[in-house]
């Protein structure tokens, strides 16, 4: 009899970024679904809760410390993933966000007042990083002959977005290069598609409210449902895609936006020139 087509049954999932918000939720909705999870983050103590809820779901769960900026440490989290569960059938590249050294401020993105090395670890972190995991776990996948990679970007990389051009640039990349693997790595059996998430509630997003309240309420009047999603929202679409249900699918980018009507809201603009000029 065949599996379920929403199930992970039997599946064994590395989630990087799994401490907080979405890759939390996906962590946990993967187990739910009853896939065994490697997290993986920078932060031991938080994957170390997220490994811990998983197992009390009933599945087997490795924390492994990794910065994905580093290559020997994301080789490292392959081997203690196939050492653990003997292999690893679904990678999600969800690490990403903002570089420790870059403030929570949007002002501070014009690319006037970008500097070169805040430029470089932008693309560093939410670009590059996935190609490092990709290429390394794709590796394995490849001698498989299966997997599934499913990229974590961001609806700012589908549109112009003033304040914030170095991340949009490479969330945007995210979505290219999506598409290319998932072209290269088709016949290895391998699907890869990208989540693009619309503003969600997360530990990320609630630090750029705080540094800027008046970007929450000028982001919500563009979004049709008038809330944010909750990271669970998020953990579900990365769950079909992960799963059976999903087997037609690779190549492509799922803008989970809670009905945004556009990228940027209407009074943007005089939003941003505002907070350029102080006022």
């Amino acid at each position: 009899m065949n599996p379920p087509v929403f199930s992970l049954e039997g599946k064994a999932a590395i989630v990087t970024g799994a401490g907080r918000g979405i890759g939390k939720a996906i962590s946990l909705a993967f187990a739910e679904a009853g896939a065994d999870i490697a997290a993986a983050a920078r932060t031991g103590a938080q994957i170390d809760e997220t490994a811990a809820i998983v197992r009390s779901k009933g599945r087997k769960a490795l924390a492994v410390p990794t910065n994905v900026l580093k290559i020997d440490q994301i080789e490292a989290m392959l081997q203690k993933t196939l050492n653990y569960f003997g292999k690893v059938d679904i990678l999600v590249n969800n690490a990403g966000g903002l570089p420790d050294d870059i403030p929570p401020a949007f002002s501070s993105g014009y690319i006037l007042n970008v500097s070169i090395e805040e430029w470089k670890s932008e693309i560093e972190l939410n670009l590059n990083s996935l190609f490092y995991c990709s290429k390394i776990v794709g590796a394995q996948m490849a001698k498989q002959k299966s997997g599934v990679i499913i990229n974590i970007s961001s609806g700012m990389g589908l549109g112009p977005f003033p304040g914030m051009a170095a991340a949009a640039a490479a969330r945007a990349a995210v979505f290219n290069f999506t598409k290319s693997l998932a072209y290269e790595w088709a016949p290895y059996n391998i699907r890869v598609n990208c989540l693009a998430p619309g503003f969600t509630e997360t530990p990320l997003t609630a630090r750029d409210w705080e540094a800027d309240p008046g970007l929450r309420e000028a982001l919500l009047k563009n979004v049709a449902q008038t809330r944010f999603a909750k990271p669970e929202e998020m953990a579900a679409v990365c769950t079909f895609l992960a799963c059976p249900a999903s087997s037609y699918i690779t190549g492509e980018t799922i803008f989970a936006s809670g009905g945004m009507i556009s990228l940027l809201p209407p009074g943007y603009g005089d939003y941003l020139q505002r907070t350029r000029s102080g006022e």
